[in-house]
């Protein structure tokens, strides 16, 4: 199959966290549920409330920023790739003239 087919077909999962092991990444992640464990239990009432509607604020965020930071590099991936299949004969030997190429 395709990459369009694969896509099509949800073989393809962008949002899906596919990376290894990240120290940093893991090492704040750890920080975040140890202090929230702790926080949880230490706070009651409104607080914990409260408590609990600034994580999820914060959850949304990094949901909404995630989201848009994929379409910006997708619509850059794709400006560089349409950029790179219009193919100007004139602009491409001019481009290598400035960078120290073939100078007439």
């Amino acid at each position: 199959m395709g990459f369009i087919e694969e896509l099509y077909y949800g073989n393809i999962n962008p949002n899906e966290k596919r990376y290894k092991s990240h120290k940093p990444y893991d090492k704040a992640i750890k920080a975040f549920s140890d202090i929230e464990n702790k926080l949880s239990k230490e706070l009651n009432g409104e607080n914990l409330k409260l408590f609990n509607e600034l994580v999820n604020a914060s959850d949304e965020i990094s949901a909404t920023s995630g989201v848009e930071n994929f379409k910006i590099g997708f619509r850059l991936g794709v400006q560089m790739m349409c950029d790179s299949l219009l193919f100007n004969e004139n602009r491409v030997l001019r481009d290598s003239e400035y960078s120290g190429g073939n100078s007439k």
